[in-house]
């Protein structure tokens, strides 16, 4: 009787362990199918000659739901197609690629060409959540000379969330990474540089993470918040305009944004180096070396004209090294609107803490580190 109940016992065991390892090979059957390749099933040639528009997109297509899709390395031609039209408070944007489900898109060494005189962009990701872009070469073909802000995007995250763009380089196009109405989102070591317009736009957008990217020669605000958006990081960024000829350009826009921010980001070459305008509110601008710029780090009202002139109020600067402005240039850090900020902390210069307000100043000068001019 004992062995018949250790028999048993042991036919219940082993049945556990081998429905365990049907389990486990099921599972991993199911996950290898969910990895799609571009090019062994879509056919898609990264020849940098035959148009792989829509072997892509029917690969983007096909990938089910939270799958991942694989591109691997090679040179894909794309061209626009006109039935992939975004409006934005901008203007009207083209596209070769369009995602709107969850989905993983890994590109590794894959480029991707576009020609700018289509005006269009790449991908563009609208009404979903959890999309998730890694790796990859975004490349116009030339800067765009003509068209508006939003001709041609690399990468447009309209009205989506909780997505991700990492390690993707971006170059020549009217804007690199563009965020609209698009929450809860993270972009990271991303580099988008000689753009016609800025590299990388938050617009209207709230609680993204914009962190350790690079942000080069482009035009408009390099890195900008606007449009409203709130509770935004930019932390780690390297933003930088070394063009000769180049020298109104601005850094690290902060426009109309609240309760945001900007910390430990490399600015310089530009106009204005950080520039917080048109009724931004509790910001905080932190630690941050900014340097080589006319305004290193500059509180205004905004650039006139259609633009917003409204003050901005409690924003508070900490921390900074803002010393070395342009050649010329005697503005480290330059405050003239708005009340309740604070000041504290900084670096600067002699006589490079100008304040509207010249009882602040006075205050402000025990509470900097003031140093003196080689």
């Amino acid at each position: 009787m004992a062995a018949n109940k250790k028999t048993h016992w042991l036919l219940i065991l082993f049945g556990i362990f081998g429905l365990t390892v049907v389990f486990l090979m099921g599972e991993n059957f199911f996950y290898a199918e969910e990895q799609i390749d571009a090019k062994t099933q879509f056919g898609a040639e990264g020849d940098g000659m035959t148009d792989d528009t829509q072997a892509i997109q029917a690969a983007i297509d096909e990938t089910p739901i939270g799958g991942t899709l694989h591109i691997p390395a090679g040179v894909y031609k794309l061209s626009k197609n006109s039935d992939l039209k975004a409006s934005t408070g901008y203007g009207d944007s083209y596209f070769a690629l369009k995602i709107s489900k969850p989905i993983t898109i890994t590109m590794d060494q894959a480029i991707f060409q576009t020609e700018a005189d289509g005006e269009y962009g790449v991908f563009w990701i609208i009404d979903t959540a959890d999309v998730h872009l890694q790796g990859g070469f975004l490349m116009g073909d030339k800067l765009p000379e003509s068209g508006s802000l939003v001709s041609n995007i690399a990468i447009l995250l309209q009205d989506s969330q909780k997505s991700s763009i990492e390690n993707v380089y971006t170059k020549n196009y009217s804007q690199g990474i563009h965020l609209h109405h698009a929450n809860d989102n993270v972009i990271r070591n991303v580099t988008s540089e000689f753009n016609y317009g800025s590299g990388i736009i938050n617009f209207a957008s709230d609680y993204n993470l914009i962190e350790s990217c690079v942000v080069r020669n482009s035009g408009d605000g390099h890195l900008s918040l606007f449009g409203g958006g709130k509770h935004n990081v930019v932390k780690g960024c390297v933003v930088q305009e070394d063009r000769t000829g180049f020298t109104d350009q601005q850094g690290i826009t902060v426009e109309s944004e609240k309760n945001s921010l900007i910390e430990q980001n490399t600015v310089s070459g530009f106009y204005y180096g950080i520039d917080i305008k048109n009724d931004a509110d509790s910001n905080i601008i932190k630690g941050n070396l900014t340097y080589n710029n006319e305004y290193n780090i500059a509180v205004r009202p905004g650039d006139g004209g259609n633009n917003l002139m409204g003050p901005s109020n409690n924003i508070s600067i900490i921390n900074n090294l803002a010393t070395n402005p342009r050649e010329g240039s005697e503005r480290g850090i330059y405050i003239n609107i708005g009340e309740g900020h604070v000041v504290k902390g900084n670096t600067v210069e002699e006589n490079q803490l100008i304040l509207r307000d010249e009882e602040l100043r006075v205050v402000y000068q025990k509470e900097n580190f003031i140093v003196k001019a080689e």
